[in-house]
């Protein structure tokens, strides 16, 4: 045999081997496709197998296993990622509804709250992978918060119910912020968040209007469980307005107008005095920041529908319960004023005896005040602290480009209030000053053009860094 011959041969073998490996690739490559597609739905398949017969033997169990299934199917289908986006965003549409709870016995956790979990929970194998990026302000303060309240936990009287309380104000106050920092999707899923956070609230406020339930000062509360947090959310949410009509497509913004004004007659109809002067504050703020004409006719225009609405509450038996009505000692609001003095007496009391690092967080909410509350209960320390936390909030809008900074208006909203409000850890509030965490600030200064118009876009670094980072 010619040496021609057994290179025939060899190249012969070879090329029969190299089409068998290939053959074995693609059968592999049709393999992986088909596991691909079969096996989520047959996990889900058995997932509901399992969990139907449990779901039967109650209504919770039966409303566990169907949310589990509905979020497995959502996985399967979209990924981590958007599914995450999906459950925040129905944590942001519920949570102006604090009184929508999934169990009614117990009563601390929302439905709101089991959307955000279960967005975290999603999220969780993703940011850890993330870092914090330029928020150094903001984790001084957690950081300072939790260390000396556990000092002032394990210094008070009863420390168990202290740090029960700590526990409560870091996971309803600092989880989203803390979360959002690490995550970091964007400007469009911020935008989302914000507009569903506003339809919750205008769905809250039309229910109050369509079932007339009040509360036993003859005050409307919505889906929420005390007019003064109708009061707030409305506020909030008439806040994230200025932003969402400069974000939003033109042809949408007649939606954002119409739940401005429905959000700001959840302001009125709520009677709260301390949301009502936010509000007006707010509005005066926005028009100085804007300096446009074109803003103050649309404020003006959404004024006309709640006008009308006030007038006739003030035509009506209702009037003293309406927000200017109880600020001229009306309704409830004598004896409201009354309760807070007696409460800021307390707290300022157990100041004085503790003012470096406080009494504890037992009694942190009955103040009617949240700075006097946390001074009361962290001292000194803890107050400076949570005033970096505040600060924070209001100042990382204020980093980012164009109507972006618009976001502050809720943050100085609730800085504002501060001073008239017992709300100091809840996420119907935290997650509206969570949103200007989602975007990651630009490395350079931010455009010092009108925040009421159209800027220019981040620097093409600014978008790297952040398809990088987030």
């Amino acid at each position: 045999m010619s040496l021609t011959s057994i290179t025939e041969r060899l190249t012969s073998i070879t090329e029969r081997l190299t089409d068998r490996l290939t053959l074995g690739d693609r059968a592999a490559d049709r393999l992986a496709r088909v596991v691909r597609a079969v096996v989520p739905p047959v996990v889900v398949l058995v997932m509901l197998m399992v969990l139907i017969p449990l779901g039967l033997g109650s209504t919770i169990g039966a409303g566990a296993a169907l949310g589990l299934v509905l979020v497995l199917l959502l996985l399967a289908t979209v990924g981590l990622e958007s599914s995450a986006v999906v459950l925040f965003g129905a944590g942001f549409l519920f949570a102006p509804m604090n009184d929508v709870k999934p169990v009614a016995a117990i009563s601390f956790v929302t439905v709101s709250d089991v959307f955000f979990f279960m967005g975290v929970l999603t999220l969780f194998p993703l940011l850890m992978t993330r870092t914090f990026v330029r928020q150094a302000p903001f984790l001084i303060g957690v950081g300072g918060i939790v260390a000396f309240g556990l000092i002032s936990s394990a210094l008070a009287t009863a420390p168990a119910a202290s740090l029960n309380v700590l526990v409560r104000l870091i996971v309803g106050a600092l989880m989203l912020p803390l979360v959002f920092m690490l995550w970091r999707p964007g400007r469009g899923v911020m935008t989302w968040f914000a507009a569903a956070y506003v339809a919750g609230n205008g769905i809250s406020v039309l229910q109050g209007l369509a079932t007339g339930v009040v509360s036993v000062e003859g005050r409307y509360i919505g889906l929420t469980e005390h007019p003064n947090i109708l009061g707030l959310i409305s506020m909030l949410a008439v806040a994230l307005v200025p932003f969402l009509y400069a974000e939003v497509p033109s042809r949408l913004r007649w939606l954002v107008l119409v739940g401005g004004a429905v959000s700001a007659y959840g302001v009125w109809m709520s009677g709260s005095r301390a949301a009502l002067a936010g509000t007006v504050v707010l509005a005066l703020v926005y028009l100085m920041l804007s300096r446009s004409i074109e803003h103050g006719l649309v404020l003006f225009g959404l004024s006309i529908v709640p006008l009308y609405l006030v007038g006739r509450t003030f035509s009506s038996d209702t009037a003293d319960s309406s927000p200017l009505g109880r600020l001229r000692g009306g309704g409830s609001a004598t004896l409201s004023d009354i309760d807070r003095e007696n409460l800021h007496a307390v707290a300022i009391d157990k100041f004085l005896h503790h003012p470096v690092l406080g009494s504890g967080f037992a009694d942190a909410s009955l103040a009617h005040n949240i700075y006097l509350q946390v001074a009361a209960a962290g001292g000194i320390v803890g107050v400076l602290f949570f005033l970096v936390i505040v600060v924070s909030t209001i100042r990382q809008p204020l980093l980012l480009l164009g109507h972006l900074r618009l976001l502050a208006l809720p943050a100085m909203g609730y800085a504002m209030v501060g001073p008239l409000t017992p709300l100091i850890w809840d996420r119907y509030i935290w997650c509206v000053l969570a949103l200007p965490f989602l975007v990651l600030r630009p490395p350079g200064r931010a455009a010092t053009s009108d925040v009421g118009h159209q800027t220019a876009e981040p620097s093409a670094a600014a978008h790297r860094q952040e398809r990088v980072d987030g």
